[in-house]
């Protein structure tokens, strides 16, 4: 494995300072490590609230005759013949994962997709659906054993997904703070005055951002990414509002990353990263990088909807598949 996949890693991390240019030889000069490929179980336990688990009959593939046909989903088939590598991008919130990005790439055709998910995109794990609040997709990191961890998430996004997901990577939020102060700020016309404050966060929350156009330094850059809403005014309040910000954050971070800046964002990011991806370190080689285009980059929403008076964002398993098959089929 070499140390390029970790370059991209890193800039995956500097809040998804995510470039294409140069993948084409990483990904290509690297072994994908099938072992820690997380791998979407054929019958998800996918339900939405109130609704009852259905109890179709599964069908044993062993039982089949040979004369019987497998019948495969378009998703499988473009799966099957890409040599896309997909992660998790995750930052994490005591027991609970925060800021969760599901990212393919595509080394043959330089392509990079990355998909927003709600924290509170609702999600079963067998075991855990009793208390309310373990029924959302960032109760997974807190669960217990193999069901949760880095590993439990990375294995719950390739069952929302329905497709594979290779590795997972973890960040803290002093990383994302040390790497926009490596950039010298981003600058962000915040929308309106942003102040809040939570005593009983470990450690404790305060935000207190004012409204206009300005640098916002590391600190206030990810108060401004974590807010949700005013202690008295929950008018904005949630998390799609949050991820359309964030997108516009990592746009503006990304126009600024890709310069002769990137081998100091990865020197810094590069200590806060935790990943199953094994590299050799050698951040020298980040000049490489140094000029890309971003052209080839794309973000999205996860499709689905936030109900009414409702704590969850519900996600639609069929237009995620109709997502997936788009970007599986780019290139193609």
């Amino acid at each position: 494995m070499k140390f390029y996949i970790k370059l991209f890693v890193i800039s995956l991390v500097s809040f998804a300072l995510l470039f294409a240019g140069v993948w084409n030889f990483f990904i290509k000069s690297a072994d994908i490590d099938e072992t820690l490929m997380a791998m979407p179980d054929t019958e998800p336990s996918y339900t939405l609230p109130g609704e009852e688990v259905s109890n179709e009959e599964v069908v044993d593939l062993e039982d089949q005759t040979e004369s019987e046909e497998v019948v495969r989903s378009a998703l499988e088939i473009l799966v099957d013949s890409s040599d896309r590598v997909n992660f998790v991008v995750f930052a994490h919130d005591g027991s609970r994962a925060d800021t969760i990005m599901f990212a393919s790439f595509d080394p043959t055709d330089q392509l990079l997709d990355v998909v927003s998910i709600p924290r509170d995109t609702y999600w079963l794990v067998d075991g855990y659906t009793e208390r309310a609040d373990h029924k959302k997709i960032n109760a997974v990191y807190g669960h217990g054993g193999e069901k949760g961890g880095s590993k439990g998430l990375k294995q719950e996004i390739a069952n929302m997904f329905k497709v594979p997901v290779h590795y997972y990577v973890k960040f803290d939020y002093n990383g994302a703070a040390a790497v926009v102060d490596a950039l010298g700020g981003i600058e962000i016309n915040v929308p309106f005055d942003m102040k809040y404050d939570d005593i009983y966060a470990e450690p404790e929350l305060h935000i207190d951002i004012k409204e206009g156009k300005q640098i916002l330094d590391g600190k206030n850059a990810v108060d401004y990414l974590r807010w949700r809403q005013n202690n008295d005014d929950i008018s904005s309040a949630g998390d799609l509002p949050r991820i359309d910000r964030m997108q516009a954050f990592i746009k503006e971070a990304l126009r600024k990353s890709i310069s002769l800046k990137l081998p100091n964002v990865v020197n810094t990011g590069i200590k806060y990263v935790q990943t199953d991806i094994a590299a050799n370190l050698a951040v020298s080689y980040a000049d490489d990088a140094i000029g890309i285009s971003i052209g080839n980059i794309e973000m999205h929403d996860l499709p689905g909807e936030a109900p009414p008076k409702s704590s969850y964002f519900i996600g639609d398993p069929s237009e995620i598949e109709k997502l997936l098959i788009e970007i599986y089929s780019k290139g193609q």
